[in-house]
């Protein structure tokens, strides 16, 4: 077969392509902005008509994904997925391994048909309350946690974005239409062997760090919180907060006053400072010793009993930011946290470390986790509006518990629709999402503010170089050059080289980037081997939803990093034999169901 020409055409695709890879990579720029990038870029090339270059957004793939969004709000409002929770705290009781067994149980049925990110989101302070109880190290469950979410997504066509939006890019190129469970068995086989996995070998993999004895010790704030206590002879006596500027002269931040046995919550400017007050105050060792020695004010008592005082309805709790949240990008200031929700926010970890840096300063990210004080109502209030997760340690009820029995039978309902094909998986959703919210298990603003957008517009934005792909010829050309390394492993080998190679890039950018450049690929290297191009595309979909190797690889690693304590090299050492396991696996499993 002569190769593929290099035509100007097949150049500029390929240059838009690696500097989409390069952005992804450099993670400087969100990925739903790479997406809008790339669909103008081809549309002002011409690569594409402004029709096909906007066609994502009309998408049955990216139409379903928000229902479907719709419909896993539901049911997290609902409480149903807490009163599944529950049943595994019960299950579990001081076995490690029990554990495991019971949250992967749930997890790996429930992202077959629902999302996975609000699966972990809801099931990780489970996860963490029982193991805190039972003594268990969160850094041995965590992992499995992540990882089980994403093998019971690629169970179902609906079960994760990619799934869905390889299936839309099939029928574009004519391959026909996949149905609700066409991928169930081979997945189901992998699904099972990953969780084997899991819960055996994984377990002498996993790393075992002893969770910390208390919120304080996490965040290394013994030596950052310090109670001052206000002499009689202080000159700040009588003055507010703003005439002192504290935090302006030497950075320190008063984050609460006790007065007389009383705590006075969230302290402004305008808070006049009494004789005998005790200032919890947070900042450097050298700037407490220093404003000690200058303001006439003496370090007196234990941090953490300031913290609690005599105000039975404060505390302290743990929110994590979730990757869809608004506050991803800005700073506690640009947000006004403790001015709208009368919570302070006294420490922050990334990636597992306390950050130093001025709280209100930092730059928000995905997966950061705040130690938040405040009254327990604030709290719930903060959690409910969806931006940040709460992680413990208020007790937050079902919101709407009578309505768990209306929402389990709607998803239920839309699953067997679109099981016994009597009408399509994004019809089905269509009516399952207006179910839930004429039933009122879920409000207008609230799925409204659940949908997560940012991965709306990186599946609508990123169909278009799918398609800039193939009518150029440039996964025609990139197949070829494939040919030369994986021909000679016959179809089996190259099937296997081409699942392993997937799931590495897919590590390294968003895994519908990755499925969307690599299945016009797959398609055109099945054509250069004179084979079915299905055993191809269906390894490509399971391969691009599982990256287990990197914490960044998909948005469930990013979210238990921190929680979890974790490093880059526990990704690689527990994900990387998975990885090359199921690999090996796919190409025995996937062509019994999608023969060559």
């Amino acid at each position: 077969m002569p190769p593929p020409e290099l035509t100007p055409r097949v150049l500029l695709v390929l240059a838009i392509m690696a500097g989409a890879f390069a952005l992804f990579l450099w993670n400087r720029v969100r990925a739903d902005v790479v997406a809008l990038l790339v669909m103008a870029t081809l549309i002002v090339t011409g690569l594409v008509s402004p029709r096909d270059g906007t066609s994502g957004f009309a998408n049955e793939a990216t139409i379903t994904v928000a229902l479907m969004m719709v419909l896993a709000a539901g049911l997290a409002r609902t409480g149903a997925m807490e009163a599944l929770g529950r049943w595994v705290g019960r299950f579990a009781g001081r076995s490690e391994l029990r554990l495991t067994a019971a949250m992967l149980a749930i997890v790996i049925p429930a992202s077959a048909f629902i999302n996975n990110t609000p699966i972990v989101i809801v099931m990780l302070p489970v996860v963490l309350g029982v193991a805190r109880k039972a003594g268990f190290a969160p850094s041995r469950l965590l992992i499995p946690l992540s990882f089980g979410s994403q093998l019971g997504g690629t169970m179902t066509l609906i079960g994760t974005s990619t799934n869905l939006l390889v299936a839309a890019l099939i029928v574009d190129m004519g391959l026909g239409r996949l149905e609700l469970f066409a991928m169930t068995p081979p997945a189901f086989i992998l699904t099972a062997i990953g969780a084997i996995y899991l819960l055996t070998v994984a377990r002498w993999l996993l790393p075992a760090r002893d969770p910390p004895r208390g919120l304080l010790s996490a965040y290394e704030l013994r030596e950052y919180l310090t109670a001052l206590e206000v002499e009689p002879a202080s000159w700040v006596a009588g003055r507010t907060l703003g005439e002192t500027t504290f935090q302006q002269r030497v950075g320190l931040q008063v984050v609460a006053i006790q007065r007389s046995g009383v705590r006075l919550r969230s302290p402004g400017g305008s808070t006049r400072i009494e004789r005998g007050d005790l200032l919890l105050v947070r900042g450097r060792i050298a700037d407490i010793a220093q404003i000690a020695r200058t303001v006439g004010l003496r370090i007196s008592g234990s941090p953490a009993d300031l913290i609690v005082g005599t105000d039975e309805d404060a505390g302290l709790a743990e929110f994590i930011v979730p990757p869809r949240s608004r506050g991803v990008g800005r700073t506690l200031r640009d947000l006004g946290f403790r001015t709208r929700h009368g919570l302070t926010v006294l420490a922050l970890q990334r990636h597992g470390s306390p950050s130093h840096a001025p709280i209100g300063a930092i730059t928000l990210r995905a997966g950061d986790i705040l130690l938040v004080q405040g009254p327990s109502d604030a709290m719930r209030a903060v959690h409910e509006g969806g931006d940040f997760a709460l992680l413990g340690a208020v007790d937050l009820p079902a919101r709407r518990h009578r309505k768990m029995k209306v929402a389990a039978p709607i998803v239920v309902a839309v699953v067997l629709l679109a099981a016994f094909d009597v009408t399509s998986i994004m019809v089905a959703a269509l009516l399952g999402a207006i179910a839930m919210l004429l039933t009122g298990c879920i409000k207008p603003d609230e799925a409204y503010r659940d949908v997560d957008w940012m991965v709306l517009v990186l599946l609508a934005g990123i169909i278009p170089l799918g398609f800039a792909l193939q009518n150029t010829g440039a996964a025609a050309l990139i197949a070829f050059s494939l040919l030369d390394v994986i021909e000679p492993l016959g179809p089996y080998g190259s099937l296997g080289a081409f699942y392993l190679m997937t799931s590495v890039l897919t590590e390294f950018v968003s895994n519908n980037a990755a499925a969307v450049v690599l299945t016009p690929i797959a398609i055109s290297v099945a054509a250069g081997l004179g084979v079915s191009p299905w055993p191809f595309v269906i390894g490509t979909m399971l391969a691009a939803s599982n990256a287990f190797m990197t914490p960044i690889g998909y948005q469930t690693n990013t979210f238990i990093y921190g929680p979890g304590g974790y490093t880059f090299g526990d990704f690689l050492r527990v994900g990387a034999p998975l990885s090359v396991l199921l690999a090996a696996a796919a190409t025995v499993v996937i062509p019994i169901f999608f023969p060559f």
